[in-house]
């Protein structure tokens, strides 16, 4: 019998990324059946497979959860005795029928080998046909006990299975694994799936879903109280629930800014610095009962109080949704972002509001990425790449850095990080002299790649840049369609 794999689990498996599997089923060398791969494919494209060695798998997870300011989550997360207990209890019948099935057709294909001994005995009766069939059938018999052994990969498989649920979204399609304790919307999130939610706390019920097929388990109370009818119809919270087998679910998903609620947040202050003079780093905190929805990419309002307020970028990721990050320019003349640098502390409350924006990724290309950003236009370029890498879709991407006289590669590191971490992932840190020359680094970027129009380009630079950059891209074969542009956010003289 035919085996299949969801395509997160088969990337899990081999130790690829996601879009790499992607690229292989566009080209026409991997099969798909109702969005599954068929194991016996996926092994004859990666034959080097190694299930023991999950080192580098495990390294590309660690610096991929610290580049996301993700919490570190130890190995020994596993899941609950239920979900086990439901897990195995599934693979133990799918054993069961396979066995029966394997039965049956050896029972199947020994009558055929007495077939062929009762007519052998008698060759002379045998016909040129008869006589090849036998020969096929003898050589398939030899050439199946020779095999490469599997059992390894089936066992990894199946052990993927035990310790991590499936879960598909519809109409949509997309899908993500549950691991340890996680709940449906946390893990969603981590996925990098922009899923309904409000105060992710079990009080709103805008996580309301309806589960199609699977195992679910409440995992923690809510005092959003579901009607009669819906729990017939088989709703849940997903907040409040987590996967005890694979599940399918009908969702809400957010599909474009337009379908964001606009918020007003209180957060805190978790950290300030200063990697260099002309910007500030800060990272605070929602507070847990009011997370904040946001598309990568977006921006909000900050308010200081005493009329101090700024439009800035958010430079982390969605699938982080309580930690947020801004990269805030020091220009001069700038209110906001000086009180910031010489006043501001840890717990002090900052009032956000929005989000808004439209340079969000276009997740349903099948485009490689090219990332441009120039100074601390950074910030949102960041929290593209990091959404990118949640999804794990893109088959390659491409990171440059430009800064200026007085500017800096203020997060270095961390790009040469994730370059370190993705085979998939490319970065290029770019300096020039002041802004007016940056259009003469382009054709250097056009340059390393055969052409640009197979590619979706996403700018973040100051505003007076955009024009001229947008100009030269399209007249180097970028369509229009392909580019996305966003100033960045900042206080001017």
């Amino acid at each position: 019998m035919p085996r299949l794999i969801t395509l997160s689990r088969a990337a899990r498996l081999v130790g690829v990324k996601r879009g790499a599997l992607q690229k292989k089923i566009r080209e026409g060398e991997l099969r798909t059946f109702e969005g599954e791969l068929l194991l016996s494919d996926l092994l004859h494209v990666y034959p080097q497979t190694q299930v023991e060695d999950s080192s580098m798998l495990e390294r590309v997870e660690q610096i991929m959860e610290q580049a996301v300011h993700k919490a570190i989550r130890t190995p020994d997360d596993a899941p609950n005795s239920d979900a086990l207990a439901a897990r195995i209890l599934a693979l133990g019948r799918e054993l069961a029928t396979a066995r029966r099935e394997a039965r049956r057709l050896a029972g199947v294909v020994n009558g055929m080998q007495r077939q062929f001994d009762t007519l052998s005995a008698d060759d002379h009766t045998a016909g040129d046909a008869f006589s090849k069939l036998r020969d096929w059938f003898e050589q398939a018999m030899a050439d199946a006990s020779q095999s490469p052994d599997d059992d390894d990969v089936l066992a990894r498989e199946a052990f993927l299975r035990v310790m991590a649920a499936q879960v598909r979204i519809l109409p949509s399609g997309h899908e993500f694994l549950i691991e340890g304790s996680d709940s449906i919307l946390e893990a969603g999130l981590r996925g990098g799936l922009a899923l309904n939610y409000g105060c992710s706390n079990g009080n709103c019920g805008l996580c309301k879903a309806r589960v199609c097929s699977g195992q679910v388990k409440k995992v923690r109370s809510h005092d959003y109280a579901l009607s009669e009818t819906e729990k017939s119809l088989g709703y849940i919270l997903t907040c409040a629930n987590t996967a005890v087998t694979d599940v399918i679910l009908e969702a809400d998903e957010a599909f474009g800014s337009q379908d964001i609620p606009n918020q007003e947040i209180d957060i805190r202050v978790k950290k300030i610095e200063r990697p260099n003079e002309r910007v500030i780093l800060l990272q605070a905190k929602t507070p847990r009962t009011s997370r904040l929805r946001f598309l990568a990419g977006q921006y909000l309002s900050l308010d200081l109080g005493n009329g101090l307020s700024q439009q800035c970028a958010i430079a982390s990721c969605p699938c982080d949704d309580m930690n947020l990050q801004f990269h805030i320019p020091l220009t001069s003349g700038n209110p906001f972002a000086d009180h910031l640098a010489d006043n501001a502390r840890q717990n002090d409350t900052i009032t956000v509001r929005g989000p808004a924006g439209n340079f969000t990724l276009n997740e349903d290309s099948p485009r490689s990425l090219v990332f441009i950003a120039v100074n601390a236009g950074f910030a949102a370029v960041k929290s593209l790449i990091e959404h990118a890498m949640a999804l794990d879709i893109a088959e390659q991407m491409h990171l440059y850095w430009i800064t200026t006289s007085g500017n800096s590669h203020y997060l270095d590191n961390l790009c040469r990080s994730w370059e370190d971490a993705f085979d998939n992932f490319h970065y290029t840190a770019m300096e020039t002299d002041d802004e007016t020359t940056i259009e003469g680094l382009l054709p250097g970027i056009a340059g390393d790649f055969d052409s640009l129009a197979a590619h979706d380009c996403y700018v973040c630079a100051p505003d007076p840049l955009l024009d001229g950059m947008e100009t030269w891209l399209h007249g180097s074969g970028l369509p229009h369609s392909q580019l996305r542009l966003e100033p960045v956010r900042q206080l001017t003289d």
